[in-house]
């Protein structure tokens, strides 16, 4: 397709390429191809002159044969599919394409792609989009991976007109469908709306979409993941990211389906519209998926058949798919490069349409890569978190546990207890701050080509007054002398008049256009400086809140270590005092017991007293 082939050229110029979404992790599925079930209906007899006799017979499990009857010779073509099934089993074949897809959802979280195009199917009941959106969380997050995931919902009406509407947040803006690589197909300015499990989804799902909404629209399922090799640097990271893309088309003549299939659709589309979406999920890079019900649309027979064919051969033909694993940061860093240098190539050459439109997609792909950036670090940031007020959890069971034993049961003699503060997230994310530099470079160029514009405009506004002067100095008569410098001398001060008002209008127009964005440029700075001052606020509240949950956390330790050698120290000391009351008591008891083993033996203690006095009185004897 040539537009996505443009497409890619303005990333290239911009620096940006898509070797990112290639990692070398991974290597590329040759085998991915076109999955097709088909829903058979018979035919009512009712229609255009060309339906009214075509019949639709199955011929086994996969093949379905077209006939066209009441001609001269009656046509047969035969077609292979994935499986072809009756109308009667319309589950049967919502369950053969979940069936078909299980493990293409299951990829879902490793960073590929899958695109579902559902025709013909607005009068069924809403059971085959949540039945996908099941199949989808089960497989994906069933990989065998503690890593935490990120899930966004997002949901669009489309038209055939080109206009597109955000039904999740309902208002008169149209939106545009872009392809940025490495994200690959997205709507620009849709709400993403994060969800947990297939219930929410499911259920957001259904509350957006009715009948009417429901049978032109553009789900979208993105599942983010943190990557094995994180990039070098605080605060960026590499992200597998894949989505789930269904698309429901109705069972019209002209629908794009159809005449994308049958190949009577433009090479060169416009970006955004409804065939080029259906081309891009054909064709891009993701697995496709096709669920056709035949039979009641009124599709004539040619372009029916035609793209039964189309079908068929596409079933047969092979792509590459890649995952997609990529650093948002860094994919930013790169845009705002390519931006840097195609200003730069801007300034030494004339200004063109073109160039402007290229600049314009340039800063478009910025944005929706900053709004992801800052989704992707907004997640990030909620998941430090909550790993941050997990691991304090164990410090707070402690002294909990600390506070019921009895070394710390009289704790409340010190002062109150620090209370517990939970990590909060933040109040909001910070706003896009708009780039002012490029806002202020793109106004600067307008009034130059204004500029441009309006010298030339003056130009050619005094070749036209010459010719005319030379014109009425031919019709002069040649010798009135007299009367040809009077005329020279007015047409003189005519032409002196004209330039000057020609001037007058140019440089009025040049002060306009100055003023308007003057203004502009104005609210953008306003809005720059509240965004990064909201932001810088946050980062300060988050560390102030960070800080104090630190310092409660420490005081609280250091409070539970006091009272401990307090009490210990109590303790001991009434330990030291039960042993001197219990030494006392035993020496009084042994002065006791002596005083009353001298009380009992006192003429044992006379008798030897004597006996010491005779021996020492008479030596000799």
């Amino acid at each position: 397709m040539e537009a996505m082939e443009g497409r890619e050229a303005v990333s290239a110029a911009a620096g940006l390429g898509q070797g990112r979404s290639a990692p070398s992790a991974l290597s590329d599925n040759p085998q991915a191809m076109l999955t097709v079930v088909v829903e058979v209906e018979p035919a009512t007899g009712s229609g255009p002159e060309e339906t009214c006799h075509s019949t639709f017979l199955l011929e086994g499990p996969n093949s379905i044969r077209l006939l066209q009857l009441g001609t001269l010779e009656t046509q047969e073509q035969c077609v292979t599919f994935d499986r072809v099934l009756h109308s009667e089993a319309a589950q049967e074949a919502e369950q053969e394409l979940l069936a078909q897809v299980q493990s293409q959802l299951g990829s879902v979280g490793r960073g590929y792609s899958v695109g579902l195009l559902l025709w013909g199917r607005e009068t069924e009941a809403p059971r085959l989009v949540p039945q996908l959106l099941q199949m989808l969380f089960e497989e994906a997050l069933s990989l065998g991976c503690s890593d935490p995931v990120l899930s966004t919902l997002s949901l669009v009406q489309l038209s055939p007109s080109g206009q597109t509407r955000d039904l999740l947040s309902p208002g008169p803006k149209n939106l545009s469908v872009l392809d940025v690589a490495p994200l690959g197909l997205v709507v620009e300015d849709a709400s993403e709306v994060e969800v947990c499990d297939s219930k929410a989804a499911s259920e957001l799902y259904l509350q957006a979409t009715g009948v009417e909404s429901r049978a032109c629209s553009l789900l979208t399922v993105t599942m983010c993941r943190p990557g094995p090799h994180p990039s070098e640097g605080a605060g960026t990271q590499t992200m597998w990211q894949g989505a789930l893309r269904i698309l429901q088309l109705p069972g019209a003549l002209d629908c794009p389906l159809l005449q994308v299939l049958a190949g009577k659709v433009d090479a060169e589309e416009v970006e955004g519209s409804l065939p080029w979406i259906v081309s891009w999920l054909l064709e891009g890079n993701n697995y496709s998926g096709l669920l056709l019900r035949l039979g009641s649309q009124g599709s004539s027979l040619s372009l029916l058949q035609a793209a039964l064919l189309g079908a068929a051969e596409r079933r047969m033909q092979g792509k590459h798919v890649r995952p997609t694993l990529w650093d948002a940061a860094e994919e930013a860093r790169a845009r705002r490069a390519g931006l840097k240098s195609l200003r730069l190539g801007l300034l030494g050459d004339t200004l063109s349409d073109g160039k402007f439109n290229q600049l314009g997609r340039a800063l478009r792909e910025l944005q929706v890569v900053k709004a992801w950036s800052q989704r992707l670090g907004s997640w990030m940031l909620k998941g430090v978190k909550a790993e941050a007020a997990g691991l304090l959890e164990p410090l707070q069971v402690t002294n909990s546990a600390a506070s019921h034993s009895p070394v710390a049961g009289r704790t409340t003699s010190l002062g109150p207890a620090p209370q517990k503060h939970s990590l909060r997230d933040s109040e909001e994310q910070a706003q896009q701050a708009p780039d002012v530099a490029l806002q202020f470079f793109l106004a600067q160029a307008r009034r130059q080509r204004l500029r441009e514009q309006q010298q030339i405009w003056i130009q050619e506004e005094l070749k036209h007054l010459e010719q005319e002067e030379e014109e009425a100095a031919g019709d002069q008569v040649k010798g009135l002398v007299a009367g040809e410098e009077a005329a020279q001398e007015r047409r003189r001060w005519h032409r002196e008049q004209t330039v000057l008002r020609l001037q007058l209008e140019a440089l009025q127009a040049e002060r306009d256009t100055a003023e308007q964005d003057l203004l502009a440029l104005y609210d953008l700075h306003v809005q720059a400086t509240q965004a990064r001052t909201c932001h810088v606020l946050q980062v300060f509240r988050a560390w102030r809140r960070l800080w104090e949950e630190q310092t409660m956390t420490t005081e609280q330790h250091h409070r539970s270590l006091l009272a401990g050698v307090l009490q210990d120290g109590i303790n001991l000391a009434a330990q030291n005092q039960e042993l001197q009351a219990r030494i006392q008591q035993l020496q009084q008891a042994q002065t006791r017991q002596e005083a009353v083993m001298l009380d009992r033996c006192p003429g044992e203690k006379s008798g030897d007293q004597d006996s010491f006095r005779g021996s020492f009185l008479s030596p000799h004897s």
